[in-house]
């Protein structure tokens, strides 16, 4: 069962920073993230530094409430190797918000050339010079490889996005769908993927359905939403960066299931309207996450081309 990483270390830690009363945001970070790895509510972040958004530059320095220390123990009692593994996994989480293990990770140990890839024209009449293939790794499964080439940024990123969800939930491995060929064009079953910019992602579910991550699963009542607006959010942090993600494309009826989920938990309404179309319609040319057909099964990333 996937559950929210918190053990005895993770704890430990927290009690530590939590009342040191400030905390400098890293890149890609939201106000959200940092409330949670705190133990306090989105709410309290906010109120303390008079902010309506949960969206903040990289470098801003925020106060942190001292939250209350029972709240951050929302676990259910582990084994010894339950705790181990939760141990790393904080450890893992506090990398991620310090701004190292993103970084880490983000960086492909198969790259086999020293200049970055080119995106060349557009993502639906374009190429792809210098190709960076996906390597394998841990948290996710290339359905194509000889479809699992991107641009260098693009690569990096979804990385990143796999590897800040996987420090902070327990999650199954994750699809991961076509990226673009070893020197881009056209490729059957798509009309754009040809410059290295876009990738679609599978989902996650609270377990694995039968013949996932082989193929897509559309959503169903078994949708992991926590770990499903963590990803989300992943993607929608680099969008301030020049080779950030410039658009998500997911079925309307999903969005809704996001935007439900995120506005009980207190997301900001300002936040949820920057990320999600829904609920201003699904013809609104509104939010960084679009409705278009067919999308009802994963999430298609489309990444700016850089500088």
């Amino acid at each position: 069962m996937r559950r929210l990483v918190a053990s005895g270390l993770w704890l430990a830690l927290l009690v530590t920073s939590a009342f040191a009363g400030r905390h400098t945001v890293q890149r890609g970070e939201t106000l959200e993230h940092v409330a949670k790895v705190y133990g306090c509510t989105t709410e309290a972040v906010l109120r303390a530094n008079r902010l309506k958004t949960t969206l903040v530059k990289a470098g801003t320095v925020v106060t942190v409430p001292a939250c209350n220390v029972g709240a951050r123990a929302k676990s259910r009692s582990a084994t010894k190797s339950e705790a181990d593994d939760l141990d790393a996994r904080a450890e893992r989480a506090l990398a991620v918000i310090d701004g190292t293990s993103v970084v880490t990770a983000s960086r492909s140990s198969e790259i086999d050339h020293d200049e970055p890839s080119e995106s060349i024209g557009q993502p639906w009449n374009g190429r792809l010079e210098n190709a960076n293939r996906l390597p394998t790794g841990p948290g996710y499964e290339i359905r194509r490889p000889n479809r699992a080439y991107g641009a260098t940024h693009v690569v990096e990123h979804l990385q990143g996005a796999i590897a800040g969800v996987r420090a902070m939930y327990d999650v199954h491995t994750l699809a991961i769908g076509d990226l673009s060929a070893r020197n881009g064009g056209k490729m059957d079953n798509h009309h754009s993927h040809q410059s290295g910019l876009d990738v679609d992602v599978g989902f996650y579910f609270h377990s694995a359905p039968e013949g996932y991550p082989a193929r897509f699963v559309a959503a169903n009542n078994d949708l992991d939403l926590d770990a499903m607006w963590a990803l989300t959010t992943a993607f929608a942090r680099t969008t301030d960066l020049e080779t950030g993600v410039q658009m998500i494309f997911l079925d309307y009826a999903v969005q809704e299931r996001l935007y439900k989920f995120a506005r009980k938990r207190g997301t900001p309404d300002d936040d949820l309207a920057a990320i999600l179309q829904y609920p201003r319609g699904r013809d609104s040319l509104t939010g960084l996450v679009r409705h278009w057909p067919n999308h009802a099964d994963h999430f298609h990333v489309r990444f700016k081309p850089g500088p």
